[in-house]
C-alpha cells in the first residue's frame, strides 16, 4: 500500500467513528446537510492555514480537551469570521455557503462538534502534507464523497461528481507531458484549462497542483475555469481549489448545454479541458434552441436528426467549440462513444473534420463501480485542428487494472486496494516512447497505430491489444505462408442463411453444445427446444460463436440423419478455393488466431462481449503456399478430423444419431476429443 493510500485508510478510520457518533445521536440525517458541514468545518481550517483568520484560535480549539464545553460557541464565531472573508464570496458578493450561512450545531453539541473539528483538521493536515510532496490527494472527491457516500447512504445520487483520482491523476500527467513536450508550450504564456462539468474540481486542482510542482511559474499562468449545474457543487469546488492552493480560478453554476452562461466569452479560447461529463442524460435538440447552435459545430442540425441526444455525445460537441484551434480534449465517455453505431458514430464521423484523434484508453469496468456502475469506459483525447489532416499515430491502450476492487458490504461499495494500477505503469511506458508506429507496451496493453488506419475503424481501443498486434506479426513471419484475412479464404454465409426456411424435424445447435476442441454435446443436442427460430446450416459448414469469444466455440457440422438450425450467436462460414473446413476450424482455435479474436470484441461486460462480423472478417489465418506447407496442412487437417470422428464411430450412441430409432441410451453422457488443436 503507497503512502498515499495509507493515508486514505487513516482518513475513513477517522470518519468511520464521527459517522457512529452521529447515528448513535440521530443528528443530521440529509447526506448532503452532513457534507456542508464538513466543509464548513473544512473552510475554517484552510483559512487557518492562510493566514486569513487568526490560526492560533483554531489550534487551541483542536489541541485542548478541556475546551470542549465551549468548542461549539468558538467554532461558530470561527465560521462567522469566514463567510465575512471575500475568498469565500461569489462574484455577485453573496456567500458560497448560501444565504445567512451557519454551523448546523446546537448549543449542547460540544461532543459532536470537537469529533467533528477533529477529524476535519487531521484530514486537513494529511492533505497539506502530501500537496507539499509530488503526489495528490484529493480530499474532498475521494475522501469527502467516496467516504461520505460509502458510510452515510447505500445510493448513487451523487456518484456522478466522483472520478476516481487514479483515473484524473492520469489524464493530468497525461495532459501535462503532452503540453510541455511540446516545442510552443503554451504554459508559458496565459494558460485556460476548463471542466465544464467540474463537480467537485477534482480535475482543475490536480491539474493545478501538478503543473505548479512541475515548475513553479506555472501557478501564476494557470487560469482555472469550471461550471456545474449543482450549487452545492460549486461551492465543493472552490473550497477544494483553494485546499489546493489555487487561486486563480473562476468557478460558476450553470448548465454548459442548455441556455446562456458565462462559458459563452470561452468560446474557441480555450488551451485544455480536462473532464468526466455527465452519462446518458438525455438532451431534447429542442431545448438547445436555434440561438445556440454555435455552440455545437458538429450538432448543429441536432432538430433533424433527433428529437434527444446523450449528454456525453453533446459535451464532446460544446467542448470542441470551447477549445482553441491546436487546444486539447481529454474527457472519460461511456464505450458506446468510441464503439458505437447511430449518433456516435455520426459524431465519430464529424470529429475527423474539425480535430485529431491522439488517443483512447480503455478502462476497467471497476472504475466506477464505487459510484454504481461497471460501464465500461474509456478516456478520449482529441487535439481541435480544422486542417482535416491525419497523418500522424495515435496511442491505443488498455488498462485492466486500477490497483482497487469494489466489493458491496451490507448493501455499500467498498473500495479495497489490491494489484497494481496500470495506469501508473502506463505512464511510465508511454510518456518515455518515441514517435514510431508499432507495440508500446504489452501490460498493459499499448500501441501507437497509423490515425488513418484508426479512423476508418472502431475506436475500440482493445481492438489494437498488443497481443493482436504480436499475433500478426508473428503469423506473417511463419515460413512457408503467407497472412491472409479470414474473408479471403471463407465465405460469411449467415445473411444469406437466414432467409432459408427450416425443414421439419430440424435440431438446432446452441452455442453451449459445442465443448472441448470442437466437439458437440449431441444428448444436449437432441432435447434442446429452442425459443426462437435458427439459421439453416448444412454439413461442413464452420460455425463460430460470435458472444464471449473468449470461450473458443468452434464446430464443422456433421453429417446427421436431420436437418439442422444454429443459434443466432454463430456466425456460419464456407470455405473457399478447396480449403479444407477442419483445417480453418483448427485455426480459428489456434493461439495466435485467438489472441486476435478476444482482442477484437466489444461489449458493456466481460459476460456480454461480441465479435461484430466486419471485426471477425479481418482476423488474420496463415495459408501455405508451398507444396511442404500445403502437405502439412492437409495432414494436421485430417488428424484433427479423425480425432473428431474416431470419438464419434467408437460410440454406440452415434447409431441413434444416424439410425431411425428414438432412443436415447446415452442420456446425459458426454464425449471428450483427446486431440487438442
Amino acid at each position: 500500500m503507497s503512502p498515499i493510500q495509507k493515508t486514505y485508510q487513516k482518513l475513513y478510520s477517522s470518519f468511520t467513528n464521527l459517522r457512529e457518533h452521529l447515528y448513535s445521536s440521530g443528528r443530521i440525517d440529509d447526506s448532503n446537510a452532513k457534507l456542508d458541514e464538513l466543509v464548513k468545518v473544512l473552510a475554517i481550517c484552510i483559512a487557518g492555514n492562510r493566514d486569513w483568520i487568526d490560526s492560533s484560535e483554531l489550534e487551541l480549539l483542536v489541541n485542548f480537551d478541556n475546551h470542549q464545553q465551549s468548542t461549539v460557541k468558538k467554532l461558530r464565531a470561527l465560521f462567522k469570521k469566514c463567510t465575512a472573508l471575500p475568498q469565500f464570496k461569489n462574484r455577485d458578493g453573496s456567500s458560497i455557503f448560501g444565504a445567512n450561512a451557519s454551523l448546523n450545531l446546537q448549543d449542547s453539541e460540544n461532543e459532536y462538534a470537537f469529533l467533528l473539528l477533529k477529524s476535519v483538521y487531521s484530514s486537513f493536515s494529511q492533505a497539506s502534507k502530501h500537496s507539499d510532496s509530488s503526489e495528490s490527494f484529493d480530499l474532498i472527491n475521494e475522501a469527502f464523497g467516496h467516504f461520505i457516500r460509502d458510510n452515510f447512504r447505500g445510493n448513487i445520487e451523487d456518484a456522478q461528481y466522483m472520478t476516481p483520482p487514479e483515473v484524473v491523476d492520469f489524464v493530468c500527467d497525461w495532459a501535462l507531458d503532452e503540453l510541455t513536450k511540446n516545442k510552443n508550450n503554451s504554459l508559458n504564456k496565459n494558460f485556460l484549462v476548463m471542466d465544464p462539468s467540474c463537480g467537485v474540481g477534482s480535475f482543475l486542482a490536480s491539474f493545478y497542483l501538478k503543473a505548479g510542482k512541475l515548475n513553479k511559474k506555472y501557478k501564476k499562468t494557470i487560469c482555472s475555469i469550471g461550471q456545474d449545474k449543482v450549487d452545492r457543487m460549486v461551492r465543493l469546488s472552490k473550497i477544494n481549489m483553494m485546499l489546493f492552493g489555487t487561486d486563480n480560478h473562476q468557478i460558476e453554476q450553470g448548465n454548459s448545454l442548455v441556455g446562456n452562461t458565462f462559458l459563452e466569452k470561452y468560446n474557441g479560447k480555450v488551451d485544455l479541458i480536462i473532464t468526466n461529463p455527465p452519462f446518458g442524460a438525455k438532451i431534447s435538440s429542442a431545448d438547445i434552441g436555434l440561438e445556440h447552435l454555435e455552440n455545437y459545430p458538429l450538432f448543429n442540425d441536432v432538430e433533424n436528426l433527433t428529437k434527444t441526444i446523450d449528454s456525453e455525445l453533446l459535451f464532446i460537441d460544446r467542448e470542441l467549440s470551447l477549445l482553441k484551434e491546436g487546444g486539447k480534449l481529454f474527457v472519460v465517455v461511456p464505450d458506446s462513444t468510441v464503439s458505437a453505431r447511430g449518433l456516435s458514430e455520426t459524431l465519430r464521423a464529424r470529429i475527423v473534420e474539425r480535430a485529431i484523434l491522439k488517443g483512447v484508453i480503455e478502462l476497467p469496468a471497476v472504475t466506477f463501480a464505487q459510484a454504481g456502475t461497471r460501464t465500461k469506459t474509456s478516456i478520449l483525447y482529441l487535439e481541435k485542428n480544422s486542417s482535416k489532416e491525419h497523418k500522424g499515430l495515435t496511442t491505443m491502450a488498455t488498462v485492466e487494472s486500477l490497483g482497487f476492487q469494489v466489493s458491496m458490504r451490507k448493501g455499500v461499495a467498498i473500495k479495497k486496494y489490491e494489484g497494481v494500477n496500470e495506469l501508473e505503469v502506463l505512464k511510465k511506458k508511454l510518456f518515455i516512447s518515441n514517435s514510431k508506429k508499432g507495440v508500446v507496451s504489452e501490460t498493459p496493453s499499448c500501441v501507437k497505430e497509423e490515425t488513418k488506419l484508426i479512423l476508418s475503424n472502431a475506436w475500440t481501443a482493445s481492438h489494437y491489444n498488443a497481443k493482436r498486434i504480436n499475433a500478426t506479426n508473428a503469423i506473417s513471419a511463419i515460413r512457408g505462408s503467407k497472412s491472409k484475412e479470414l474473408k479471403d479464404i471463407v465465405a460469411f454465409e449467415t445473411k444469406n442463411r437466414r432467409r432459408l426456411k427450416e425443414k421439419t424435424g430440424s435440431k438446432c445447435i446452441s452455442v453451449l453444445h459445442i465443448i472441448g476442441d470442437g466437439f458437440i454435446n449431441f444428448p444436449e443436442l437432441l432435447n434442446y427446444e429452442p425459443k426462437t427460430k435458427g439459421n439453416v446450416c448444412f454439413p461442413g459448414d464452420i460455425l463460430i460463436a460470435k458472444i464471449n469469444p473468449r470461450i473458443p466455440r468452434v464446430l464443422v457440422v456433421p453429417e446427421f440423419s436431420f436437418p439442422t438450425t444454429c443459434s443466432n450467436e454463430f456466425e456460419i462460414l464456407t470455405v473457399k478455393d478447396g480449403h479444407d473446413p477442419y483445417w480453418v476450424a483448427f485455426l480459428l482455435q489456434n493461439d495466435l488466431v485467438q489472441d486476435q479474436i478476444q482482442s477484437l470484441t466489444s461489449g458493456t461486460s466481460s459476460s456480454h462481449n461480441r465479435i461484430k462480423t466486419n471485426e471477425l472478417e479481418q482476423v488474420k489465418i496463415p495459408v501455405p503456399k508451398t507444396e511442404k506447407s500445403k502437405s502439412d496442412a492437409s495432414a494436421l487437417a485430417n488428424n484433427y478430423k479423425n480425432s473428431i470422428e474416431s470419438i464419434v464411430s467408437n460410440s454406440f450412441y452415434i447409431q441413434e444419431l444416424r439410425g431411425a430409432n428414438s432412443g436415447n441410451p446415452m442420456k446425459g453422457q458426454v464425449a471428450t476429443c483427446p486431440y487438442n488443436p
